[in-house]
């Protein structure tokens, strides 16, 4: 799946980071950038997007008003702006994401791979995402990872037959990984919950895995679990 976007921004510098991070996610289509907020709605009036990069502080018409006026176009938006006060009224528009200036890549990824998966739900596909491993992209299928374990700075996602590693801190990975299919059982651990075959008194059987099981997380585990 290929997400269609574009930016809307009226600061050629922003627009050219976000056109440069554009280029190195494999699944992101950036078809077109916009310097004027109008000719960006005009755009989206006429053409097929998935997804929408939107400053918020734009002469002639604010992010957040554009925003309004594209509620019903079933888009994704993702505010990049230099302006924290203005978090709570975007995630009230249904910002996917809020990235403040300047966005690094990593970050950048995060909210894209964010994106990947809302288009994914809407099409009753199985999610997914993509990581940097070394100097290559791979696509994570997490219906079959069963659980990701942590080791300083490397991340492991360990599916059935494969295992694929990439430099990211595992708060990060909660952070993209869907809600309610993944939970964290351990400092170093994160669990598929479809993949859990059984819970024992101070660790998990994962597929067939023994992971450790800390006391901190395990009564919401149980809560997740046994209800």
């Amino acid at each position: 799946m290929i997400l269609q976007a574009i930016a809307i921004d009226d600061e050629p510098s922003a627009l050219k980071v976000i056109e440069a991070h554009a280029e190195k996610i494999p699944f992101l289509n950036l078809q077109a950038s916009f310097l004027h907020p109008t000719e960006g709605l005009a755009y989206l009036q006429s053409h097929s997007v998935d997804l929408v990069f939107l400053d918020i502080q734009m002469p002639d018409l604010m992010g957040t008003e554009l925003a309004n006026l594209i509620r019903d176009m079933n888009i994704q938006l993702i505010f990049v702006t230099a302006f924290p006060e203005y978090a709570v009224e975007g995630f009230q528009l249904r910002a996917l994401d809020y990235l403040l200036k300047p966005v690094s890549l990593p970050r950048f990824l995060e909210a894209c791979n964010r994106a990947l998966q809302g288009q994914q739900l809407r099409m009753n596909q199985s999610p997914s995402l993509f990581i940097k491993d070394g100097y290559d992209w791979v696509r994570v299928d997490l219906d079959e990872v069963l659980y990701i374990r942590s080791d300083t700075n490397l991340l492991f996602f360990h599916q059935a037959e494969k295992t694929v590693s990439t430099r990211m801190t595992i708060s990060k990975a909660l952070d993209m990984l869907p809600k309610g299919a993944f939970i964290r059982v351990h400092k170093s651990y994160i669990v598929a919950v479809h993949a859990i075959r059984k819970i024992e008194r101070h660790q998990l059987i994962v597929g067939k895995d023994q992971i450790p099981l800390a006391s901190s997380y395990k009564e919401e585990l149980q809560r997740l679990l046994l209800g």
